[in-house]
């Protein structure tokens, strides 16, 4: 069968903010709709994150997504000019997932269970085609991979894509945030582009601001540079119902 496009999304997509050192204030976009963390809270998490590395977080949260059930992922990247294209993300593992893509008025869907890709056409009818029932991008031994189906990587978790590259990363503690999914410490993951350049991304190439929760050990955003792309988590382990569209 013939593949059909489904839409162009951007995916190393990452989210969260501006970062921070400890003590410092959380920036605005993971903070937003969230109280700072208590006295206490940023204390522990302090303490905590001495006795680690953000590489070895970065693992142990690539460890813990193996076993995860569920969540919901939003991405946003902010157009200059224009509205913001936002994707959202539904997944249910082993082989569910629903995908709702927008851009100002206009909105994208589609939906993955098993062995079938459901895709919205523009007259709001849709079509099937057929994709491999293994090497699923979201779930199991390989989380972050592109799901097989996807024209642009639809989907790709960026947490998962930093934690594969983390030991040719440098990362330092950022700032210990709220967020409206619960606190979580930020790592800052600077990505040396090949040959030492930059690329247009500053003197330390790609920057990211990966915040992951110390306690389950789960991602609540990841931010490009200073915020141009955003991806936020939620629902950890949460039923999330994924049927197949009425046709």
């Amino acid at each position: 069968m013939k593949k059909v496009i489904l839409v162009a999304v951007v995916v190393l997509l990452l989210a969260a903010l501006a970062v921070g050192l400890v003590g410092m204030a959380a920036p605005a976009a993971v903070s937003a709709g969230a109280p700072q963390p208590a006295f206490a809270a940023r204390l522990e998490a302090g303490l905590k994150a001495r006795l680690t590395t953000g590489k070895a977080e970065l693992q142990r949260s690539f460890d813990t997504r193996k076993e995860v059930k569920s969540f919901r992922m939003k991405t946003v990247l902010q157009l200059h000019p224009g509205h913001p294209l936002e994707t959202f993300v539904d997944v249910s593992c082993p082989d569910r997932e629903r995908f709702t893509t927008t851009i100002g008025e206009q909105a994208f869907h589609a939906v993955r269970i098993g062995n079938k890709a459901y895709i919205e056409q523009k007259d709001g009818t849709w079509t099937t085609q057929d994709t491999q029932p293994t090497g699923w991008s979201p779930c199991g031994d390989n989380p972050g991979e592109p799901a097989p189906w996807a024209v642009m990587n639809e989907g790709r978790d960026p947490a998962t894509v930093l934690a594969k590259m983390a030991d040719s990363a440098e990362i330092v503690r950022g700032a210990f945030a709220a967020t409206p999914a619960g606190n979580c410490q930020q790592w800052i993951v600077n990505l040396t582009m090949p040959g030492g350049s930059s690329h247009g991304h500053g003197n330390n190439g790609l920057r990211y601001t990966v915040c992951i929760d110390p306690k389950d050990h789960l991602p609540r955003s990841v931010v490009m540079g200073s915020g141009g792309v955003i991806t936020t988590y939620s629902d950890w382990n949460q039923p999330v119902k994924i049927d197949p569209p009425t046709m």
